[in-house]
């Protein structure tokens, strides 16, 4: 049980490595939006895009039932401890 438990933590660490440089690589290609502009190329734009359009779907709606997800979640937590 020890050595699936040291597997589950390594497997977590990288994923969280991964989504870390997923951001900051996001974050660079906004960057370079924001110092270029329209003439940044084809690929920033779209990612962009794709960040606008993103944007557009979060709703009210939506945010209020992730923060109900969220805080059901950390109650039933706090209550299993």
């Amino acid at each position: 049980m020890n050595r699936f438990s040291d597997l589950m933590s390594s497997v977590q660490r990288v994923f969280r490595q991964v989504t870390e440089t997923g951001f900051v690589f996001l974050g660079f290609v906004v960057l370079v939006y924001l110092l270029l502009g329209e003439h940044s190329g084809d690929f920033v734009i779209s990612v962009i895009a794709n960040i606008s359009v993103l944007v557009n779907v979060i709703t009210p709606q939506v945010l209020g039932a992730v923060g109900l997800g969220l805080a059901l979640i950390v109650l039933t937590k706090n209550r299993s401890e």
